[in-house]
């Protein structure tokens, strides 16, 4: 379950990690309020549980309470990669001197928590990894003795970072709460160093296990709204993680990950109608019931479904996927599908009238899924 930024703000604050002051609004009149409060200038920035916001409009920086108010009725309506705006965050401007990041998430070759470091914050983490490596500090955590504040320090020296203390103190307690919540991600991007050297989240991405949900009660009513959605109850009952989206082509995918980069080449040239992720428990009822919960979207144009079948069988999943295109199915479905039994998937799959795309690109399926619904 991932939060919201306010909502993973409000745990770092908790906890010890310094935040903007700051509220949510959900309309024009509440964002000139919450602006006129603060005083000065503000960043009015859309809650959604994407990335990419600035990119897409969903980040203004104003500097009266009545241009909060004009940015919030511009945010508001957007929807970014597929989500709609879930309100705006209006928070005070900071007097930034440097923006660094620091992330820990949970590394899948060693199941250990991994945390980085880097000096040079506000930007993709991926993206300064590939084109500066040096410039990202990375360790392993026992997960039995935790990062010690020491530890945490001496990341902060190896990345260049100058105000070690500060920033040293921020990582630890980052920490803390990746430990306390049992997240799968916490990240700070940027934390902003200040021109008198304190440090503030100015930003804050908190993603928590699902399968630990049961030990945190205080998540029992985002949990319960979580699943309003009749069609996510009905997956979720099954194991899955659905969605519903705005857009046109419904999503079948076998990971988390794997599905947020099939929605994001999607969204290119058109929107996803839903999110959908199996987990690694495929089964030939399982995929059956993936399809008809796809299906049921008012607007869908098509079905894309990307698996690969690492632990996961996927011939048996191409079973299910055959027995819905039995019963009829009027939209077209291209599928990707990579791994073990891969050829009897795709001939499972070409003969149910499934087109199959063979190719590792994601970008191909894609493309021949929007170019067979005419987006």
């Amino acid at each position: 379950m991932r939060l919201h930024e306010f909502e993973g703000k409000a745990i770092f604050a908790q906890c010890d990690i310094p935040t903007p002051k700051g509220q949510v609004a959900y309309c024009r009149t509440e964002a000139v309020s919450i602006a006129t409060k603060l005083g000065g200038p503000v960043v009015v920035k859309a809650q959604v549980l994407v990335g990419g916001r600035g990119r897409s409009g969903g980040i203004l920086l104003v500097d009266s309470a009545e241009a909060a108010g004009r940015a919030a009725a511009e945010i508001l309506p957007l929807n970014i990669r597929g989500e709609q705006t879930q309100g705006v965050l209006v928070e005070e401007q900071l007097p930034i001197a440097q923006e660094v990041y620091l992330g820990i998430t949970i590394d899948g070759a060693t199941g250990r928590p991994a945390v980085v470091v880097s000096a040079e914050g506000g930007v993709a983490i991926e993206d300064v990894a590939a084109k500066q490596p040096e410039a990202v500090v990375s360790a392993h955590i026992d997960p039995l003795v935790g990062l010690a504040p020491d530890a945490a320090r001496d990341l902060v020296i190896q990345a260049g970072i100058s105000s070690v203390d500060a920033v040293g103190k921020a990582l630890w307690n980052l920490y803390g709460v990746f430990a306390k919540y049992d997240a799968l991600i916490a990240e700070i991007n940027p934390l902003a160093v200040l021109d008198d050297g304190r440090v503030v989240a100015a930003d804050a991405v908190l993603e928590i296990d699902d399968t630990a949900l049961f030990k945190h009660p205080e998540f029992k009513a985002r949990i319960e709204a979580q699943f309003a959605d009749p069609l996510a109850k009905r997956a979720k009952a099954l194991g899955m993680t659905y969605v519903g989206l705005d857009g046109q082509i419904g999503l079948i995918c076998s990971g988390a990950g794997l599905g947020m980069a099939t929605m994001d080449l999607i969204g290119n040239r058109a929107q996803p109608a839903n999110f959908l992720e199996t987990g690694g428990g495929i089964t030939r009822e399982l995929l059956a019931e993936a399809m008809r919960i796809v299906l049921a979207h008012p607007e869908l144009k098509g079905i894309l479904i990307n698996l690969y079948g690492g632990i996961n069988p996927i011939h048996e999943g191409a079973l299910g996927i055959a027995d819905v295109m039995e019963e009829g199915v009027s939209v077209p479905v291209v599928a990707k599908a990579l791994g073990n039994f891969e050829s009897e998937t795709w001939a499972t799959l070409e003969a149910a009238g499934v087109t199959v795309v063979k190719s590792i690109e994601t970008e191909r399926a894609v493309s021949e899924m929007l170019n067979q619904a005419s987006l």
